[in-house]
């Protein structure tokens, strides 16, 4: 006869486990981690930049292919 298992019991023995997980992860160092940080923040910046360049280059040509261009 099989026992079922109790959402309680199953809700401990989840965080049981994820618990015993975490502990198994390489977590990095606070310079590894700024380094990161940093790369992260100059690619999004230089991304931010180039779709902005692009947004203000194809504004100019739909208002000079449409005929509203007043510049």
């Amino acid at each position: 006869m099989s026992r079922k298992i109790s959402v309680v019991d199953r809700i401990k023995s989840f965080w049981i486990d994820e618990k015993l997980e975490l502990k198994k992860v390489m977590w990095p160092d606070k310079n590894k981690v700024l380094q990161l940080s940093l790369a992260l923040g100059v690619t999004l910046i230089l991304l931010i930049l180039i779709i902005s360049l692009y947004d203000f280059i194809f504004g100019i040509l739909s208002r000079l292919i449409l005929g509203s261009f007043t510049g």
